[in-house]
């Protein structure tokens, strides 16, 4: 057995992977791989070595790099929405929690979701209508996605009623009227917390532009409003998280002024320096941040 062979075999061995996932990786047929492992492949095997060779070179790299660790941060934002969040929980309300991209709040209703299994976390996309939420809704209670948005919803509130439960909407600026309205129903007669997440324009969405979707609105009890940045020590506590040299003045700085405030940019910050420094083999420095956060596109 070829040095070649041994090496892909460790490797599919303990990531796992398939000759099939192997194939595809290199545009290959799984028949190339198993012929070649098995020692019986009749075609181009200088070609077909030197494309393996790539691969196992691709995954050993993947091992070396640093992994970021991106779990939750107990930092001031996060602890108050985790707040807001329970109080809809424990109070049955509608709670709502604001703010641009990138601030943290998927991380916050992940975080409850995982603490609180009575939490049901639905992210919403914009291709989402009221019969689309209820039916996801039904799917997470084990009921029948079938029937009109009124046997649905009607099948919601019973499941709901009584249990204590809460439903948690990530992203829920991409809910229509109608479907913040279902939402809006199923909470007044079940009696479960409620809390949407989403852009500012979420706001908008449950006043209406004049103010006409008022029997919405008045059922929100906070609004959390992230804004559009989080604090410096938030994002200290964060990267310090991640990246042992933050700790340094300089490199926090550089760091905390490339990030722009903003989590999201900051994780890509530190993932494209932690890469640079290990693939160049020099330690993280202001300049290495600098270069790096020129290259992001946002």
């Amino acid at each position: 057995m070829s040095k070649i062979s041994v090496q892909l075999e460790e490797i599919m061995s303990r990531k796992g992977y398939t000759q099939s996932h192997v194939a595809r990786a290199i545009g290959r047929s799984p028949a190339a791989i198993s012929t070649f492992l098995s020692g019986k492949y009749s075609g181009d095997i200088k070609t077909l070595e030197s494309e393996l060779s790539g691969f196992i070179q691709r995954e050993s790299d993947k091992d070396r790099l640093h992994h970021l660790n991106i779990d939750f941060v107990p930092t001031i934002t996060a602890k108050s929405g985790l707040e807001v969040i329970r109080m809809a929980h424990l109070e049955n309300d509608i709670n709502v929690i604001t703010g641009a991209a990138g601030l943290g709040k998927t991380m916050m209703l992940k975080e409850y979701a995982r603490r609180y299994r009575d939490a049901i976390l639905i992210e919403a996309d914009p291709g989402y209508t009221a019969l689309v939420l209820l039916q996801e809704l039904c799917d997470r209670l084990g009921l029948s996605k079938r029937g009109t948005i009124h046997e649905l919803s009607e099948s919601c509130i019973t499941a709901l009623s009584g249990t204590g439960r809460a439903v948690l909407i990530d992203e829920a600026e991409n809910l229509p009227y109608r479907a913040l309205e279902v939402i809006r129903r199923i909470h007044d007669k079940a009696g479960v917390g409620v809390v949407l997440a989403g852009m500012p324009r979420l706001i908008l969405n449950l006043k209406g532009k004049r103010g006409e979707y008022a029997q919405l609105y008045s059922r929100v009890g906070f609004a959390l409003d992230l804004q559009e940045k989080l604090p410096q020590a938030d994002l200290q506590l964060i990267l310090t998280n991640m990246v042992e040299e933050a700790n340094s003045d300089s490199v926090f700085s550089a760091f905390y002024r490339a990030s722009k405030g903003n989590a999201r940019r900051l994780f890509k910050l530190a993932r494209g320096t932690i890469r640079a420094s290990e693939i160049n083999a020099t330690p993280i420095d202001e300049a290495m941040v600098d270069k790096v956060a020129g290259m992001l596109i946002s």
